[in-house]
């Protein structure tokens, strides 16, 4: 599967308008995903802020058609570099911006750049009109299309972090290469629910032998869209690239499950996830149909029922359809930051530190060391008192 190949297949998808959306089968696994994204984007503000970057300068890469412009916006960015292969969906991300910009002219908006290009195998800094370095690194639902071969991962990676100051972070959501094999494995080589469809091409080899680190090719559909072949990209290669080549360190990488654990602990992220729609009323009010089929929420009526037993009377829960919960576990959602340049040492600390290494490295030695300074104090102090002792006994004889 070849970069131009991805990019005519995200070129050939349609724009939907919004009251389409509202009527597809995942509507609330979109929005669950798009809540994600923007808890993400805040956890990474509060420790950006901490530092006293204010308005943080960001590449959004793979920014397809402009899907999180808006939280940029909301995050009060200096500027967004948009990049993506798909020519047709930076130009819709461009014209989604000249929109969001015409809204907003009374106020400051956020200058954006729009590049198209292969981040596989161009260097994005020759194209960059600003090469400013970035605070953040956003790379969402796209990164593992790269790892169809080594060099093409390599390429997209080091154009992803090659540009974050010391102390940016490298943030982004990836299927969880780990869950999609499990998944398929147990279903003899393929998973298949309501909402979407996991096979691999060669199934021998995954139900037989361990998967390759690059090239490991799976088809993934959605909602009965045929989406193009993607790729495993594992965790911990990635990490291990990361942290050994690019001076990056792990801050957190969590399943989907653990990350909305995390953030619904929060009144912040209660708000957010009620605001943007992320999880579906059950059972749902008069005159409406749930998006899925009545089997879809055995675990949301145990959980309902639970809780009324308990004294809670509740008429209804926020869930996700059996079917959508079971593709959002697919995913994963992590953040790296670059490492900062240690502080240059005063010539006091320096001998500090090398007076307690040559003690940790020769503790034998600063021990006899030590028991040869404590003897000549002993002898020093013993000839002192018999000094001292010899002439109060010389007084004494005077005085009689």
């Amino acid at each position: 599967m070849s970069s131009e190949q991805v990019a005519e297949h995200y070129n050939a998808v349609k724009e939907v308008g919004v009251e389409k959306r509202t009527e597809s089968r995942i509507f609330y696994m979109r929005n669950f995903n798009n809540w994600v994204k923007s808890m993400l984007i805040n956890e990474i503000l509060g420790h950006l802020r901490q530092d006293g970057v204010q308005f943080p300068r960001v590449l959004d890469i793979g920014c397809g058609k402009g899907g999180d412009l808006r939280k940029w916006d909301i995050a009060r960015v200096s500027s967004v570099t948009m990049t993506d292969i798909a020519d047709v969906s930076v130009e819709q991300a461009k014209g989604r911006y000249e929109e969001m910009k015409d809204r907003n002219r009374r106020n400051f908006f956020f200058p954006a750049e729009f590049i198209v290009a292969d981040s596989t195998k161009d260097d994005l800094m020759e194209k960059y009109a600003n090469k400013m370095p970035f605070d953040i690194s956003s790379c969402q639902f796209s990164l593992h299309y790269s790892f169809c071969d080594e060099q093409s991962a390599r390429t997209y990676i080091r154009n992803a972090v090659g540009n974050l100051k010391p102390g940016g972070f490298f943030i982004g959501t990836l299927p969880d290469a780990n869950r999609i094999v499990w998944a398929a494995r147990q279903g003899n080589g393929m998973f298949k629910n309501a909402v979407c469809s996991i096979t691999f091409e060669n199934t021998e080899q995954l139900l037989n032998e361990q998967l390759p680190h690059f090239g490991a090719k799976f088809h993934f559909t959605l909602d009965e869209q045929v989406n193009c072949p993607e790729f495993l990209a594992h965790f911990s290669l990635l990490q291990k690239i990361l942290v050994d080549e690019f001076d990056m360190d792990l801050v957190f990488v969590r399943q989907f499950p653990d990350a909305a654990k995390k953030w619904m602990a929060s009144r912040e992220g209660r708000e957010l996830a009620s605001k943007m729609r992320a999880l579906e009323k059950y059972p749902p009010f008069p005159g409406q149909n749930p998006s899925g089929e009545a089997d879809e929420y055995g675990y949301a009526e145990e959980q309902l029922k639970k809780m009324n037993e308990d004294g809670n009377k509740q008429k209804y829960i926020e869930c996700l359809s059996k079917s959508e919960w079971e593709a959002v576990c697919m995913y994963l959602v992590f953040a790296f930051r670059k490492r900062k340049p240690e502080p240059e040492k005063k010539p006091e600390e320096e001998v500090k530190e090398a007076e307690e290494d040559r003690k940790r490295k020769c503790p034998a030695e600063d021990e006899a060391a030590g028991d040869e300074v404590l003897e000549k104090r002993q002898k020093t102090e013993e000839e002192e008192s018999g000094q001292e002792q010899g002439k109060d006994n010389g007084e004494q004889g005077g005085a009689e």
